[in-house]
């Protein structure tokens, strides 16, 4: 019986500690706290979720973006615009088209950036309506200085002020016009909805997209102060000059990247407009600097110091300061023979009637009579003795194409070739190009590295190692020898 009785109490103990959890729940807004209190920023008072805008982004034909430092106003306009479409050859033509972009008068609008703050505000919802009625909505951020409006079509306006992050950084507060309530949206709804002038200026700074390489046609480049090359182009888009510290056509593989870089390269951030201290950005005295004419307008492009994996730069000295990845730039510091073709004379055999070569005190004669697209057999003599077989004729070309090889692998602008040739190489075109015979002659460096190479009595800025004479593969001893053994065959 003693037990039943102290179950029994239990019960009602417990039974009074669920009653008054009950009444103090219902009634926690109601003890201890002022109706009319804002709550602190870091409380979540409501769970509502609610559209906060009932208009589409298509509708919207102008924006006003008050920012603490000032106000900027986009209209959307039907602009005709400049693109490239394939032209069905291979390449690409110029054809205009009209569109509907964002435009102000002070810079040049991303258009793309600019309909991302309309889209956001179309789909804006909250996440949580924290406050209905803040007696200081300054403690969210809410302070005037942040205000999107949308304009619409038929004259509707719309806006929405943005105050500062949540505290765990998930958010930011906001407040529709017109209304006392603070909601708290999304991280991206409420950065983009923030975009200031640097955000939505036009990260493409040549004001096109109807561009490509063959836009390009001067190029100088100069890496720390000191000129790597000066350039033109060539007849066709492939061909490319190299006109200073010497004369030589560009390695075009290598020197395209240079090129592609330039009319692609988009700005990845703004830093500052009217800059007045280059200094801080490395730009008095830039590391990089790109000269040249890109659809028929001069540009000077100069890259200063590197900060996290970005470039500061300038482009014609008008002193607004952006970055660009350093990724896409691992080609600036390519050495110039790298951009330089480094053959020192490379005819096709089909252009050539005659090749002597005076070498290793030996003169050999090559006569050559070959074309493209004949039928003819082609004709080829060494010292006057035909070659009768496709083995031989084909260890023929070999000889040849060791001669034509001949390709330098140090620069040394400086020197001032001295003494005797080594080697000489005299070729006669079947036409003039722009002459008719050049020669190639080979005299041995001071050091004993190998030879400085001459054309036509000029030198070339190259020099080439000795062992090239004698590589297995394409060197010029390797395949007289084989062609020799190959004539004494029976």
């Amino acid at each position: 019986m003693l037990n039943w009785k102290k179950i029994t109490i239990l019960v009602v103990v417990l039974g009074v500690f669920i009653a008054a959890f009950i009444f103090l729940s219902n009634n926690k807004d109601k003890l201890g706290n002022d109706s009319t209190s804002s709550p602190d920023p870091s409380e979540t008072a409501s769970a509502d979720v609610v559209d906060l805008f009932d208009f589409k982004w298509q509708d919207i034909t102008k924006m006003i973006l008050k920012r603490k430092d000032g106000e900027i106003i986009l209209t959307k306009e039907e602009k005709e615009v400049l693109t490239l479409e394939e032209d069905g050859n291979g390449g690409t033509k110029k054809v205009t088209t009209k569109k509907n972009l964002w435009v102000t008068p002070d810079f040049n609008v991303d258009s793309n950036i600019a309909d991302n703050i309309a889209t956001s505000a179309d789909v804006l919802e909250s996440k949580r309506l924290i406050d209905e009625n803040p007696q200081d909505s300054t403690i969210y951020g809410l302070d005037g200085s942040v205000v999107t409006t949308f304009i619409s079509s038929d004259g509707k306006e719309y806006a929405i002020e943005i105050g500062k992050q949540t505290p765990t950084n998930d958010g930011y507060y906001c407040r529709i016009k017109g209304s006392t309530q603070v909601y708290t949206i999304s991280s991206y709804s409420g950065k983009t909805l923030s975009y200031g002038k640097f955000d939505i200026m036009d990260k493409n700074l040549y004001g096109t997209e109807a561009i490509s390489a063959d836009d390009i046609t001067a190029l100088k480049f100069s890496r720390s102060g000191e000129v790597v090359f000066d350039s033109r182009k060539g007849e066709s888009q492939s061909e490319w000059l190299i006109t200073e510290p010497l004369e030589r056509e560009a390695e075009y593989t290598e020197f395209a990247k240079f090129l592609d870089w330039i009319y692609k390269f988009r700005v990845s951030e703004f830093v500052e407009e009217n800059a007045q201290d280059l200094k801080t950005y490395g730009l008095d005295n830039p590391r990089y600097v790109f000269e040249y004419t890109l659809a028929d307008k001069p540009y000077t492009l100069k890259l200063g110091s590197l900060k996290d994996d970005k470039y500061y730069g300038m482009l014609n000295d008008d002193n607004t300061v952006f970055t660009v990845n350093s990724s896409d730039l691992k080609f600036v510091d390519l050495p110039l023979i790298d951009l330089i073709s480094t053959f020192i004379y490379i005819p096709t055999i089909y252009d050539v009637e005659k090749l002597v070569i005076e070498m290793d005190g030996r003169t050999d004669v090559l006569l050559i009579n070959d074309s493209i697209g004949s039928d003819a057999e082609p004709d080829f003599r060494l010292n006057g003795i035909k070659m009768e077989t496709s083995d031989q004729e084909s260890l023929f070309r070999k000889y040849y194409q060791g001669a034509i090889g001949l390709t330098g692998d140090r620069l040394d602008l400086n020197a001032e070739p001295k003494g005797d040739w080594f080697a000489r190489f005299t070729y006669t075109r079947k036409k003039a190009d722009p002459d008719k015979v050049i020669t190639v002659e080979l005299i041995p460096t001071e050091d004993g590295y190998g030879y400085y190479l001459m054309k036509n009595g000029k030198y070339s800025g190259m020099i080439m190692g000795k062992r090239k004479l004698d590589d297995p593969e394409m060197g010029i001893r390797q395949a007289y020898k084989n062609l020799i053994e190959g004539l004494e065959k029976k």
